[in-house]
């Protein structure tokens, strides 16, 4: 419209209303809005009503041109001239504008975008949008519960089970923990559990339905009894497959703990920069197929000078016979591997390589079921990420509903409304 006609409405993007003013004041652009309507009918005696007063109510909306927005709505107030009639007064309603709500629907929908699916703090879209930190994860809440519910709770064939922290210890409570359930063949975050003892996990799996549970067919964990446990009796039909990390880096902790009981019963003190046994210490934890030749040498040299009973080596080489298991496709061959390196630490003189041999007695048929199935928990390392990132924006969080609901609209696979980008805008290039 080249006579500027309806302009300010379509810039405001709000169907049924038409601008007032637009006025700029220190911080902020004003805008005043009315609805066209200009008749009214009694919604009790479906009588004609007639205008009474005005009542300016203020809005926050999204930034114009980079400047805080508020929209200042003059809602007319009616009256019904029937008498007897019960309805009185009334305000007008609109859909796109809900009542006593500090955001307008865009911009808490668009606020919950930011703190969920950008994992940005609350604090900080409060501060741009000109409002409280209350109101804001107000409009999460109220904007991000359907998000997340509307996922849908149909069962995952592949379940990854595994912890991460909640809130850290101080003067008042211990650390507080959460488990993560993640779909592994989707990589998304299912859902997010506090605490990580068996009767939690058993709680949530109670909670499902039984056609969703009979769906799972394998689930992915660590080396903790408590999931084995709780994954019973709801899921006692799924293959549970030993998480390859966690495997390896149980045998990692056993090599360390005899690195540094030899330390201190050959020196009597902790590790040292000059020490050779913690020189060498991070090339102990390489795979030998990784090691070259100088890397070798300074491992063997190491070992020569500082391991005079060979303990750490008998550690190591029980930690590369672990790590053979995982270099194989075959499982036959990963059987005969797994069980001659359970054979070899029980048979150790050493004490810690042979509670690694009894670890590895314990979850024989898990460690060889990833062989079987090819599962692991690498999607559920992945999204315990994404759960520390929301973690770090938040710079602690103290209620675990929040938590939980931010954490999920970041990584659980939250169908967002469609946003439409706009084309890309190129510059004209002059071929002269």
């Amino acid at each position: 419209m080249d006579d500027g006609t309806g302009l300010a409405e379509k810039m405001l993007g709000l169907s049924g209303f038409r601008v007032l003013s637009v006025e700029e004041v220190p911080g902020e652009v004003v805008v005043t809005i009315e609805t066209l309507c200009q008749r009214r009918y009694c919604p009790s005696c479906r009588k004609r009503a007639e205008a009474q007063d005005r009542v300016r109510v203020p809005l926050r909306d999204l930034s114009c041109f980079g400047r805080a927005t508020r929209l200042v709505w003059v809602k007319r107030r009616w009256r019904c001239k029937r008498d007897g009639c019960v309805k009185k007064t009334w305000t007008e309603r609109h859909p796109e504008l809900v009542d006593r709500q500090v955001l307008t629907p865009r911009a808490g929908m668009e606020a919950t975008r930011q703190v969920g699916l950008y994992a940005r703090s609350v604090a900080s879209v409060a501060k741009e949008l000109g409002v409280s930190w209350d109101t804001v994860m107000a409009a999460v809440v109220h904007h991000g519960t359907p998000l997340i519910e509307a996922r849908g709770r149909t069962g995952v064939r592949a379940l990854g089970v595994d912890e991460t922290s909640f809130r850290a210890a101080n003067a008042e409570h211990s650390t507080t923990y959460a488990t993560s359930l993640v779909d592994l063949d989707r990589r998304v975050l299912i859902d997010l559990i506090e605490g990580r003892n068996a009767a939690d996990l058993r709680r949530w799996l109670a909670e499902r339905s039984k056609r969703a549970n009979k769906a799972t067919k394998v689930v992915a964990l660590d080396l903790t009894e408590t999931y084995r446990s709780g994954l019973s009796p709801h899921l006692s039909h799924a293959i549970r497959v030993a998480d390859p990390f966690h495997v390896i880096r149980v045998a990692n902790r056993c090599l360390d703990q005899v690195r540094r009981r030899v330390q201190n019963e050959t020196l009597a003190h902790r590790g040292r920069k000059d020490d050779p046994l913690y020189k060498i210490r991070k090339l102990l934890l390489k795979g030998a197929e990784r090691l070259d030749e100088k890397g070798t040498e300074r491992l063997l040299l190491g070992l020569r000078v500082g391991d005079p009973s060979d303990e750490v080596l008998g550690a190591w080489m029980a930690k590369e016979s672990v790590r053979d298991v995982y270099l194989t496709d075959d499982l036959a061959e990963a059987t005969i591997l797994l069980d001659k390196a359970i054979a070899g630490c029980l048979a150790d003189e050493v004490e810690e390589i042979r509670t690694l041999g009894r670890t590895l007695s314990r979850w024989r048929q898990e460690i060889l079921n990833h062989h079987r199935t090819g599962a692991s928990n690498g999607p559920t390392e992945g999204n315990n990420f994404c759960v520390k990132q929301v973690k770090r924006a938040a710079r602690g969080m103290t209620t675990f509903e929040h938590y939980r609901l931010r954490v999920l609209l970041h990584a659980g696979g939250v169908t967002w409304p469609s946003t439409p980008f706009p084309p890309p805008l190129r510059r004209s290039v002059n071929p002269h």
